[in-house]
């Protein structure tokens, strides 16, 4: 434990959050990416605080919304976190000492004012979801128009391509049949020719 904190494995958030380790493995590292930072042990697995199951929780039911990337959420949620524990330290820093710490009114003042300020950034931060999901299913969109256009022109190359076969097998048949016609002409008209060098010249008028 570090100072007062408890600490978890992996295993053990997997089992309060509801996840499969796996996935807090996966959530981890999205944070990672995004510029949060976990406590890592001597053996370099990462070490999990009371703080993070609401993190985890947060990633968890954002991610059933399929509203927003995996991206998306942890960078949104290491945002807030970071600004969390900053104003956490800061309000630390402030009260500590005996006079400060005996003012409860000012502490409940205090928290107050700071529980007002998450939700409302936590209203903003929900709407630049919506807007980033908004932007993600258009270019989703577009990448599926994209493919049906390139499928489209394929089809259209098949077609075209199958139309010239045909025209090519149509114009050789028909130059096929102009040609054997021509022989048989000329065929016919050889045979008359020879058939009428065969007679006298008084027989070409019967």
């Amino acid at each position: 434990m570090r100072g007062n904190m408890k600490e978890y494995q992996s295993s053990q958030l997997a089992g309060i959050v509801g996840i499969s380790v796996a996935t807090v493995r996966k959530y981890a590292q999205y944070m990672e990416k995004a510029g949060y930072t976990f406590i890592r042990n001597e053996s370099g697995h990462r070490v999990f605080l009371d703080k993070h199951i609401l993190l985890f929780k947060e990633f968890n039911g954002l991610s059933k919304t399929g509203r927003a990337s995996l991206g998306h959420i942890a960078n949104t949620l290491a945002t807030k976190y970071k600004e969390l524990e900053f104003e956490k330290t800061n309000e630390n820093n402030e009260y500590i000492g005996g006079e400060a710490a005996g003012d409860t009114t000012l502490l409940d003042k205090g928290s107050e004012h700071k529980i007002a300020l998450t939700d409302e950034q936590y209203t903003t931060l929900m709407a630049k979801l919506d807007r980033l999901a908004t932007l993600d299913d258009i270019a989703e969109q577009l990448d599926q128009q994209k493919e049906f256009n390139k499928m489209l022109m394929k089809q259209l190359e098949q077609q075209q391509k199958y139309i010239e076969q045909r025209l090519d097998k149509r114009d050789n048949q028909l130059i096929e049949s102009m040609r054997n016609s021509m022989d048989q002409r000329q065929a016919m008209i050889e045979a008359a020719v020879a058939e009428s060098s065969k007679k006298k010249w008084w027989e070409f008028w019967k």
